[in-house]
């Protein structure tokens, strides 16, 4: 049976982490039946100023297949994210598959079973969860973040041109962990550089370059089933993307 590590970057996610925790235990036996993957869970808490500590440190109680690493400092997404992976190679070295998405409650486990199904029909490194595939439906998102996604989905598509990919900043993505392994054996400590949320935009370019290659499955976005207040600085992390664009061009891609 295959293993499948999902990461959970969580900051100030006390309202969200247990019940996020929950849906993914419902999909264990699925997982189990359907995919022959066994579910293992790690939550990197960045330096929460709530109780998302506390209540994760419960969670590891009740639950044998959930582990959490702790920044004892916010030091961002991107760090967050990159904690996740190295401590994922380092711990679980058989591991064939991780899966990151965000903690917010606004991506639903239940599609995971649907990128698997990807992964294993188009032999796709990385698979990921995409707002813009026949299907996709997003809720509960305000008209002014809509706007600033799409254009940096046009930057990005413009400057970087990565096949079969159309959702360039989604954070809910399946890995094949050879890919990963491979990309940070090519960029070590570099892999992620990025502290806020164009560090996906990053990683995905850098496994690109890395030889990955990408499909992508429709799915919900629900920012309405999201608790607490955004951690996202829209205008900062538009900005961000575009600087972000050029700078990822610049690296030269495996042959």
């Amino acid at each position: 049976m295959c293993e499948l590590t999902v990461i959970l970057p969580a900051y100030n996610e006390e309202d969200n982490i247990s019940e996020l925790t929950e849906r993914w235990q419902n999909e264990k036996e699925r997982l189990e039946k359907e995919g022959g993957c066994r579910l293992r869970i790690v939550a990197v808490n960045d330096g929460s100023s709530d109780n998302t500590e506390k209540i994760a440190r419960k969670l590891e109680e009740e639950y044998d297949n959930f582990t959490l690493v702790n920044h004892d400092s916010n030091k961002g997404l991107g760090e967050a994210v990159k904690t996740g992976i190295l401590y994922t190679l380092d711990k679980f070295p058989s591991c064939e598959y991780t899966c990151i998405m965000d903690c917010d409650n606004t991506h639903d486990p239940r599609f995971v079973h649907s990128m698997l199904k990807k992964q294993r029909e188009a032999k796709a490194d990385v698979v990921i969860a995409s707002r813009y595939q026949n299907g996709s439906r997003i809720k509960g998102v305000s008209s002014f973040r809509l706007f600033t996604s799409e254009g940096a989905r046009y930057v990005y598509s413009l400057l970087l041109g990565v096949k079969n990919v159309r959702d360039y900043t989604c954070g809910y993505r399946l890995y094949n962990n050879d890919i990963l392994k491979k990309a940070h054996e090519r960029f070590g400590g570099e892999l992620i550089q990025e502290s806020g949320f164009s560090c996906m935009a990053e990683l995905l370019y850098k496994l690109y370059a890395s030889g990955a290659s990408f499909a992508e499955v429709p799915f919900e976005l629900r920012y309405d089933f999201k608790k607490g207040a955004s951690k996202m600085k829209v205008i900062k992390t538009a900005i961000d993307s575009f600087k972000l664009a050029y700078r990822l061009r610049k690296i030269p891609l495996e042959v």
